[in-house]
């Protein structure tokens, strides 16, 4: 009645976007300015990650993906704001360090604090952000009605400024202590471990850490309805009919993928349900295939590079195969820092060949075969 709306936050927002992989991906600089790799970068605190393929890619090409992951672990741990500007912690972690850090609380209703990139971010409530003096912006709050005002401080600690002894420094150190001075729960991933950072001796062991190892969670997804995908998604028109056919496959896609996490008998091959009572039917059904699926899942605090690894070895081994049965989607699910426009995950379908991919005709040049080898994908990032 008033205008108080925010125009910008009615609803969440899904953003497509359809491309090829490059024929060669190097897995020590991977393209991180173009999608999907971009979506992985932006989008650091996952807290669970999913692989669906086919059992039989899964059967012959697990061992091999395996084997290019690297141990991640992360930790849980209690201690107050304080403890990251002490001398030994903030050296070896901050300034020399990279660490990914995040508290417990819900954004938009907790005081609730970040560290990525030795950039800090607290999000406070009024009162709070008032005591603390420090310097911030306020949090947009969707329009949402009697919703006091809440304030974002961002806190880059790898400037040169940050250093015990500058007045600047010391009025966050003061803040720490006398008004943010509670103890809360984090979860802490070091990104580029050391024996300094993680040995016997590193500074976060006298915070007493539960460590806690990634481990993968095999579940099988038997008798799936499994839509032609290489055929579900045409070729990019510039008519408008054509982006409207576009968008409808894209989001039934999506819909069909979602219901396939679930396990939901929807997607399976003997589902009978009363239409009356369902009406969700499955994509191109006449020309699915009742498939055997598996999903392997991660829970816990997932790192970008470790995400970045899992998609690189997955595309590699899919490569390798020219079967329509060659496909998988990988889905990220982030724990929201934002109450407006939080980037909350992103789902990656790696289309498999075509028919017309599968047997080229005998005059192509070496150069249009690296062509064929620019597998499409699809990209889906949620935001909300």
């Amino acid at each position: 009645m008033f205008g108080f709306e925010d125009a910008e936050s009615q609803g969440e927002k899904c953003y497509t976007t359809i491309s090829k992989f490059q024929p060669f991906i190097d897995p020590e600089q991977p393209p991180t300015k173009k999608a999907p790799f971009s979506a992985i970068l932006n989008h650091p605190f996952i807290h669970s990650a999913e692989l669906i393929l086919p059992e039989e890619i899964y059967s012959t090409s697990w061992d091999l993906i395996a084997s290019k992951l690297e141990k991640s672990n992360y930790a849980k741990v209690i201690m107050p704001l304080s403890a990251l500007l002490e001398h030994d912690f903030f050296n070896t972690y901050i300034k020399v360090g990279n660490i990914l850090m995040l508290s417990e609380g819900h954004s938009g209703v907790d005081n609730v604090f970040s560290l990525k990139d030795g950039v800090l971010r607290l999000e406070l409530d009024k009162s709070t952000y008032e005591q603390a003096g420090l310097v911030g912006k306020p949090v947009r709050s969707g329009g949402r009605k009697h919703i006091k005002t809440r304030y974002a401080v961002e806190l880059n600690l790898r400037l040169p400024s940050m250093l015990h002894g500058r007045k600047a420094f010391d009025r966050i150190v003061w803040a720490f202590k006398n008004v943010l001075n509670r103890s809360v729960s984090w979860v802490f991933c070091d990104l580029a471990p050391t024996p300094a950072t993680s040995g016997e001796s590193a500074p976060i062991k006298q915070h007493h850490p539960q460590t806690i190892t990634l481990s993968p969670l095999q579940t099988s997804l038997e008798r799936i309805l499994v839509p032609p995908i290489s055929s579900t998604i045409p070729p990019p028109s510039a008519a408008n009919s054509g982006q409207e056919f576009l968008r409808e496959s894209c989001e039934e896609l999506e819909e069909w993928l979602a219901l396939v996490s679930l396990n939901s008998p929807r997607v399976k091959a003997d589902d009978s349900i009363d239409p009356y009572l369902s009406r969700y039917d499955v994509p191109n059904r006449d020309e699915c295939v009742s498939m055997d699926l598996v999903r392997v899942s991660w829970k816990g605090l997932v790192p970008s590079k470790w995400i970045t690894q899992l998609l690189i070895a997955t595309v590699r081994q899919c490569l390798s195969h020219a079967s329509p049965q060659a496909w998988f989607a990988l889905s990220c699910s982030a724990l929201a820092r934002d109450v407006v426009d939080g980037k909350n995950g992103y789902t990656i379908l790696s289309i498999p060949p075509s028919e017309v991919q599968q047997e080229p005709a005998a005059s192509e040049s070496a150069s249009s075969n690296d062509h064929r080898q620019q597998r499409q994908f699809i990209c889906w990032e949620y935001v909300g």
